[in-house]
């Protein structure tokens, strides 16, 4: 007994100090737990919710709704080492440019900034303590950011919200040679890794792209893949440099999770 109370320590101290017990949860997705489940584990095992946010909008030769199989499947990899549990998704978010292709859904920055701060503070009512907002869609990162401050002032939560891949863009010239672009290489290489039926190499052309320019706005955007920079980012295809890239940014998105809890609970905040 004594040597697996040792083990669970010593698991923890290599975890950054997250602790779980010795019994995982039934599941890590919230809605599949019992309501006695989750008062067990919330907040006394578990002090993390991981929320996947997105939306529905054209993305070249992938899928409409990438900007949410991208966050649920970072949730699903991610919940186990963070010992967290994962919100359902939020698919619905602040479409732009994009809004008239086809099967487009545009929530209005208002509707969606009341929607996703009331389900925030509702997971911070339950007892958590790490609201982990897991974007997939940059049209929702200055509405997230606003919840994420009003909640740190109305509650003793901790948020943390961040644009993957933004955030990795190094990535993307260590596997590829070149910058990205939205439903360019690096997104499209994210859906392959994750799910290749969801890419329809047989629907793309490459006068589906077209570079982003600052100076130029254009609504409906006559681009379903927008290029970072000109010349670069167009979809590559490879399943081995798809896997390779995905996994790389997985594991730098899951390390920045880990760090800035760490940091938190170093600080008392």
């Amino acid at each position: 007994m004594f040597r697996r109370t040792l083990f669970i320590g010593v698991i923890a101290l290599i975890c950054g100090g997250m602790v779980w017990s010795a019994e995982p949860p039934s599941s890590r997705y919230l809605a599949d737990l019992n309501w006695q489940e989750f008062q067990k584990l919330v907040p006394t095992e578990i002090q993390t919710v991981l929320i996947p946010v997105g939306t529905i909008e054209a993305h070249g030769a992938i899928n409409n709704g990438a900007d949410c199989t991208v966050p649920e499947e970072f949730a699903r990899r991610f919940a186990e080492p963070l010992n967290a549990l994962i919100a359902p998704l939020i698919p619905y978010g602040v479409t732009k440019s994009l809004t008239r292709y086809p099967g487009a859904i545009r929530i209005s920055p208002e509707t969606f900034e009341r929607y996703v701060y009331e389900v925030a503070m509702e997971l911070a009512r339950n007892g958590f303590k790490n609201l982990i907002f897991l974007n997939g869609h940059g049209g929702n990162r200055e509405s997230l950011d606003k919840i994420a401050e009003e909640i740190t002032g109305k509650t003793k939560a901790r948020v943390l919200v961040f644009d993957w891949w933004s955030y990795t863009g190094e990535i993307v010239y260590e596997v590829f040679g070149e910058d990205g672009g939205h439903a360019g290489n690096n997104e499209t290489a994210a859906i392959m890794a994750i799910n290749p039926k969801l890419v329809k190499k047989e629907l793309y052309r490459k006068d589906l792209a077209g570079p982003r320019n600052e100076a130029v706005t254009a609504y409906p955007n006559p681009y379903s893949i927008i290029l970072y920079k000109p010349g670069q980012g167009y979809p590559d295809f490879d399943m081995k440099k798809a896997k390779t890239y995905f996994d790389k940014v997985s594991n730098k998105c899951l390390k920045l999770i880990q760090d800035v809890i760490a940091a938190w609970d170093r600080n008392g905040l």
